[in-house]
């Protein structure tokens, strides 16, 4: 069963030498409550790199769907998907670019700009890694919207943040139950994750 540790471990594992394009600042995860609630107020640890309020908010969720397009483009262009798991990523891969879409659109409404993208390396040795990937930055984007939700001073804003956010809980169990993986990880509630753990854990897939 796929845990949010393994995850982790996997992540260290995928590492090679890499050069680090994502600043981090922490490495902690907060602990769940009844309904998902964040209790912590380091909520937004790593998003100010990206802007002030909602703009380095969306600025951060536009660097995770950039990397998450990315991957899906490249893992699509290797040639080792196929059935089920190329249909899930030219889908998944639609998706992830019209949520750029959307977020560029946003950034630039506030009165931002959007955030340089982030140049990208990822394992794609079969489509068995290529899954597991998908797991971790799929799960991974859906915990990281949930520890930001709260801190969204726009209602509009929160409302597509939430949208997203469902979206990418969609696909994640779409993903863990081709690779025969819990769907549901964490159990009954998500456990929302800090910008800065989350921008950590990015690294391994991030190059310069």
């Amino acid at each position: 069963m796929e845990t949010t540790a393994s995850r982790k471990r996997f992540l260290a594992a995928a590492g090679g030498s890499v050069t680090l394009a994502l600043a981090a600042c922490g490495s902690s995860k907060q602990q769940p409550t009844p309904g998902g609630s964040n209790p912590n107020t380091g909520a937004g640890l790593g998003t100010d790199q990206f802007g002030k309020g909602d703009i380095g908010v969306l600025g951060y969720a536009l660097t995770l769907e950039y990397l998450e397009a990315d991957f899906y483009a490249k893992a699509l262009a290797s040639g080792k998907l196929s059935g089920q798991a190329a249909a899930f990523a030219r889908s998944f891969h639609a998706d992830e670019l019209q949520h750029i879409a959307t977020l560029e659109a946003a950034i630039r409404g506030i009165g931002g700009q959007p955030p340089k993208r982030p140049k990208t390396q990822f394992q794609l040795t079969d489509q068995t890694s290529i899954l597991q990937v998908a797991s971790t930055l799929e799960g991974m984007g859906a915990d990281a919207y949930l520890a930001q939700v709260a801190r969204f001073e726009s209602k509009s804003l929160l409302s597509t943040a939430l949208t997203i956010h469902t979206v990418e809980g969609r696909h994640a169990a779409a993903i863990n139950s081709l690779a025969g993986a819990d769907i549901a990880p964490d159990g009954a509630f998500p456990r929302p994750a800090l910008a800065s753990d989350v921008l950590e854990q990015l690294k391994v897939f991030v190059t310069q």
